[in-house]
């Protein structure tokens, strides 16, 4: 399994390895962050973890490798892409330092003393050009393209397809975790005859919200050639699936959700924890995750100046970063930091469940923006039902589809924030429906959302079976010898 980060920041991928090493030899490929003392290797919970140090590499160096998998004439298409783009972007370089020089030499001329005040109003239609230019919007995106090339696509490709090569034993199956380690799945295909299992954790061109047709152009055009390399295209959720498989004309593309592995002997929760401290007998709503653009939070912030904060407590627990001091800042603008709404430290990965069932309710207010916000499988909705907690999530289809079957909670729009206050009244309001709502989101979980019901697509997909048939003795057997590199049999008791 390989992934272009540090491999345990992501629970999808700890959910995948430790389920796996059940059946399968798994040895999971990522980055060590920069300053971090975690090991160079290190065994855990049945399976093998390897972090290599990254390095910033030429952005040339993932296109060059390209040509090893890709047909010619897409090479070719594809390297007139980037030199048209290049060529536009330097053409937007050139106009900007222009504009720059032309407003150097009429500022130097309004100083003379003959200068016509007329003169002021082109510069100020020059300024205004310049400050367009200036912000160079496709210019942003071109180096944020190379930058991710440089950063990611490139040390990602470089650094695991050489550890592949040169281990010991080979992989049957790679698994990739999303675009950025796809090619050295593709590289590894062709070279050593083995598996290739891609699983896009999000619809990779347009994941930064930033995103215009550029970048989404070119990494459309990366992921459209080297998906057909993949033996088995994997995502989070089946309304996701359906639009890449239109998307690029593809066969079929399984849906494997992000939901935790059941755990019966998770601990209750702490019963004097600081958020009971805090919320004193209120109902205790809960936001955790990353505070981040087009998260929502503003938006339940705003909402919360329409509820009773005598009755409801809003606790919003993250890593600290900018967004997390701007939502701080918001909340005391409206006079409720610290009285009904409360920011609380981040917790370990493995804590995240635990630490969510001290609250009542959970919220996910993603913004429906993009495909990948409105089409997300949030991986604190499978953590608020194994906590069992109650879920308010806003118009985002897919969640709203799980809650719904789950019976375990409401929904609201971000459009019109007083449906999220009244919401939040209704269950304040209503104990018996939260308490029930509790009760169906622990069962839907223990029986329907876990890993342990969901995970079993990916055994299937290993061995080379199709997600609703049964692996065959034949398959199953064709891979039990372990690997290096990926995944490969470890028959259970053998």
């Amino acid at each position: 399994m390989i992934c272009a980060h540090e491999p345990t920041v992501d629970p999808r991928i700890r959910w995948e390895a430790e389920f796996a090493a059940d059946r399968f030899a798994v040895t999971v490929l990522g980055f060590k962050e920069p300053g971090s003392f975690a090991p160079d290797f290190e065994r855990v919970n049945g399976y093998d973890i390897v972090r290599r140090q990254r390095m910033d590499l030429s952005s040339g160096y993932f296109l060059w490798r390209l040509k090893d998998v890709i047909s010619r004439p897409v090479l070719i298409a594809l390297a007139i892409v980037a030199v048209l783009l290049y060529a536009l972007v330097v053409a937007a370089e050139v106009v900007f330092r222009a504009l720059r020089a032309l407003e150097r030499v009429l500022l130097g001329v309004l100083k003379q003393p003959w200068a016509p005040v007329t003169l002021s109003v082109p510069l100020l239609l020059l300024k205004d050009l310049k400050a367009r230019a200036g912000r160079g919007v496709m210019r942003q995106r071109f180096h944020y393209v190379l930058a991710l090339l440089r950063t990611q696509f490139s040390p990602a490709t470089a650094i695991f397809w050489k550890y592949i090569k040169e281990a010991g034993e080979k992989p049957d199956v790679v698994h990739c975790n999303d675009l950025d380690t796809l090619l050295v799945g593709a590289l590894a295909k062709q070279t050593l005859k083995c598996r290739v299992i891609y699983d896009a954790h999000e619809f990779f061109p347009v994941a930064d919200s930033l995103c215009r047709w550029l970048d989404t152009t070119f990494f459309s055009i990366v992921e459209r050639n080297l998906i057909r390399k993949a033996d088995a295209v994997v995502t989070v959720n089946p309304l996701l699936a359906e639009a890449m498989r239109k998307a690029y004309r593809l066969a079929r593309v399984y849906s494997v959700p992000n939901v935790e592995i059941w755990d019966e002997s998770r601990p209750p929760p702490e019963q004097n924890s600081r958020m009971a401290t805090l919320a004193a007998g209120r109902v205790k709503f809960l936001f955790q995750g990353r505070f981040t653009l087009a998260r929502g939070i503003e938006e339940i912030i705003r909402a919360w100046s329409l509820v009773d904060g005598t009755r409801a407590a809003l606790f919003l627990r993250g890593p600290d970063n900018m967004w997390r001091k701007a939502a701080m800042d918001l909340a005391a603008q409206f006079g409720l930091l610290d009285t009904s709404i409360y920011f609380l430290d981040a917790v370990a990965e493995d804590m995240l469940v635990s630490a969510a069932a001290e609250a009542d309710v959970g919220i996910i207010p993603y913004l429906p923006l993009a495909i990948n916000e409105r089409l997300s499988c949030p991986n604190k909705l499978s953590q608020y039902l194994h906590a069992g907690l109650m879920v308010i999530t806003n118009d985002l289809p897919y969640v709203k589809s799980i809650v719904a079957d789950a019976r375990a909670g409401l929904s609201y729009t971000s459009d019109d924030l007083s449906t999220l206050a009244a919401a939040i009244e209704l269950v304040v309001n209503d104990p018996k429906l939260l308490r029930q709502s509790r009760e169906s989101a622990l069962r839907f979980a223990r029986e329907n959302f876990n890993w342990q019901v969901h995970g079993t697509t990916l055994l299937r997909l290993y061995a080379g079976a199709v997600a609703d048939e049964p692996i065959s003795a034949g398959r199953a057997g064709d891979l039990d010898r372990p690997a290096a590199g990926a995944a490969a049999t470890r028959p259970r008791g053998a």
